[in-house]
């Protein structure tokens, strides 16, 4: 088929569907992915359709979804279907491990556990079940043991077809609210260790799951839990990375692995110790910084007024300077600036004095803000505002010998 119309052949390029009247291929149900694979053809005019999906229709006709990227097939040629054996195999150590973990989460959170939807694909699995609440780390602790466990045991899988009334005597277990024959496929894992009903494809023996390692677990509807989980190559993959990245880590703390949380407690303490230096040290040079801005600062009435654009100034030290400038002084009105960027910062203190004469911190540096296209208030001896208009800050600072001449004239 092609474009979803029947067609006599298939072209090299040609993107359709081939049907055969019988397949190795697994279509997509159940939760579990299709089968990808190859179907060619040999002999005289080799030809390769290689499938990237498999679905059953209405009519029970297996779909083999694809592209033709090799020769021409035509209806009534006799091909070759072959599947991607090591994808399958992922697929089912996957697969298998999902019924184990089914049956762990039975065995750890009680019989109210149902599954409640699944997504098998190659050595990845996704579970959804029925709980009421987040599993803790002691209840994934001990689901990952229970898995990991049977697959080091190495029980046997065996799968019968048998009448639905003897498998359910055998205590095998269903998907709520899906619909069986008379006869159905069974699936029992370590003679009773699991039990269900399944028509998917599955291992001959649990030790070839490999390691079974839990990713996540979260809520994804009311009363429903989803735990994502790997198996096989792809755990191998995360632990092989883990690793990876310790040794990495090791090698940069020049320490072997294990001793890594020590040092790694050690260079906190160290980064701890260093930082409080560092605010000590700025501490220090806002105060100095301030006592030189003091120095220089000039009379308005009995006021000192003091206004400064501070380089590379952060809010923090902003409020170090200026609560020296205040404490050390009484009578100081000080008004400062910082410029990061096109971002303005200001601060503005006054001293037990000057405010007790009417002036107030908060009023000015809403007056001085606003001249620089921002806004600003706080406390009477303490207040910081902001701007947009870096070119405005100059006019901004002028402007303070005018706020305080005339609060000192009311």
């Amino acid at each position: 088929m092609v474009e979803n119309e029947q067609a006599e052949e298939l072209m090299p390029g040609v993107e359709g569907i081939v049907v055969l009247d019988k397949t190795p291929f697994y279509a997509e149900m159940g939760g579990q992915v299709a089968d990808h694979g190859v179907i060619v053809m040999e002999g005289e005019h080799p030809a390769c359709f290689t499938v990237t999906d498999v679905q059953k229709n209405k009519g029970g006709k297996y779909m083999h979804y694809g592209k033709m990227t090799e020769g021409i097939l035509k209806v009534g040629d006799t091909v070759r279907a072959q599947i991607d054996g090591e994808r399958r195999a992922a697929i089912m150590r996957a697969h298998s491990a999902t019924h184990l973990l089914d049956a762990a989460l039975r065995a750890v959170l009680g019989d109210h556990v149902h599954q409640a939807g699944s997504l098998v694909e190659p050595d990845k699995l996704r579970f959804d079940f029925t709980h009421f609440s987040a599993m803790t780390p002691e209840e994934l602790g001990k689901v990952s043991a229970i898995v990991n466990d049977a697959v080091l045991r190495g029980f046997d899988i065996v799968t019968e077809v048998m009448p639905i009334d003897q498998a359910k005597e055998r205590g095998a277990i269903a998907l709520f609210g899906e619909k069986y024959g008379d006869t159905v496929r069974v699936v029992d894992m370590g003679h009773g260790f699991s039990v269900e009903f399944c028509g998917g494809t599955h291992l001959d023996n649990t030790a070839k799951v490999g390691v079974f390692h839990i990713e996540s677990e979260f809520s994804v509807a009311s009363g429903v839990r989803r735990i994502e989980a790997t198996t096989g190559k792809a755990s191998l993959a995360v632990m092989n990375r883990n690793q990876e990245m310790l040794f990495q880590a090791a090698a940069a703390l020049k320490a072997k692995p294990g001793e890594l949380r020590e040092k790694a407690e050690q260079l906190m303490g160290s980064m701890k110790e260093l930082r409080q230096m560092v605010e000590k040290y700025k501490a220090r040079e806002a105060a100095g910084e301030a006592d030189r801005f003091l120095v220089g600062g000039h009379t308005v009435g009995d006021v000192r007024v003091i206004t400064a654009t501070v380089p590379d100034a952060d809010a923090a030290r902003l409020r170090q300077m200026g609560d020296t400038m205040r404490d050390k002084d009484p009578n100081v009105v000080a008004v400062l600036a910082a410029i990061n960027g096109e971002k303005i910062t200001f601060l503005a203190v006054c001293g037990k004095e000057a405010v007790k004469k009417g002036i107030k911190a908060g009023d000015i540096v809403k007056q001085v803000s606003a001249i620089a296209g921002g806004s600003g208030g706080g406390k009477p001896d303490s207040a910081m505002g902001g701007g947009k208009d870096v070119l405005m800050v100059d006019n901004a600072l002028a402007m303070v010998d005018n706020v305080v001449s005339m609060k000192l004239k009311k």
